[in-house]
Order: structure tokens, then sequence, then C-alpha cells
């Protein structure tokens, strides 16, 4: 994933109100992205679907971030650092929400692959169970 930089970002400045606000747009494929260019699978975009019950993709992210600054009346008015508050304060939020989603994707992974380990052992022991049935039958016969 390449960081996010401001020259991504819309700003509003406000100076008579003394606010800046950040506006980090076009995050909602990020995560998304961020798995296709880092990890390859055959035969589907993204193991299981890995959708939530209520439909919602797993890996969709909101589709942007916004992080604000306010310039208290004590404090001197610098627009640039405003700007540097406001856009640290987006990109913290965009950056929780990606490893939130990334960790809620890793343990449907991690759950779907627990399954899958539980169900090749059960199918394991269904063979071992049979091959010592097979194998008591054969010693049966063999000893008439």
């Amino acid at each position: 994933m390449n960081g996010i930089k401001m020259s991504d970002c819309k700003f509003y400045v406000d100076e008579e109100k003394r606010v800046v606000v950040c506006v980090i747009p076009n995050t909602k494929d990020m995560l998304y992205n961020f798995i296709c260019e880092n990890f390859s699978f055959t035969n589907f975009d993204i193991p299981w679907g890995l959708t939530h019950p209520s439909g919602i993709d797993m890996v969709t992210m909101p589709s942007s971030f916004m992080g604000k600054a306010v310039c208290s009346k004590d404090d001197e008015w610098n627009e640039e650092a405003g700007r540097l508050i406001a856009f640290s304060r987006a990109k913290n939020k965009c950056y929780c929400s990606f490893f939130k989603r990334a960790n809620r994707l890793i343990q449907t992974v991690d759950n779907h692959l627990s399954d899958m380990v539980d169900a090749f052992n059960r199918f394991g022991a269904r063979l071992d169970d049979n091959r010592e049935g097979l194998q008591h039958r054969i010693e049966e016969l063999l000893d008439k």
C-alpha cells in the first residue's frame, strides 16, 4: 500500500473561523486494492467471497475520511500547521479503518481455514477407522 499523500487530499480552509479540514477521497477500494496487489488468488478474486451476513463486502471501506484542525484563540494562526494537523488526523482515521477491516478479514480467513482443517481431520479419522475395520475383517477371514 502506498502511503496517503497530502497532494491527494482536498483541503478546506476558513481563516475567519480558524479551521482547516482535510478530506482524503477515493478510499473505498483501498483494502481491496491492497489485497489484489499483494496476494495472488487463482479462480476467485478474494477467498470465500468474504462478505458479512448483511451482504456488505468486508473489504470495502468508507469512500472518504476527514480530519479537522481548529486553531485556539490563544494561538497564532498558521495555515500550514493546520493543514498538517488536519491531514494527520484524517490519515489516522483512514489507517485505523484499514487495519480494523484487515484484522476482521484475517480473522474470517483464519476461521475458514480452521473449519477446513477440522473437515480434513474428520475425513482422515474416518479413513483410519475404515482401514482398521477392514484390517480386522481381513484378519477374521484369514483366521477361519
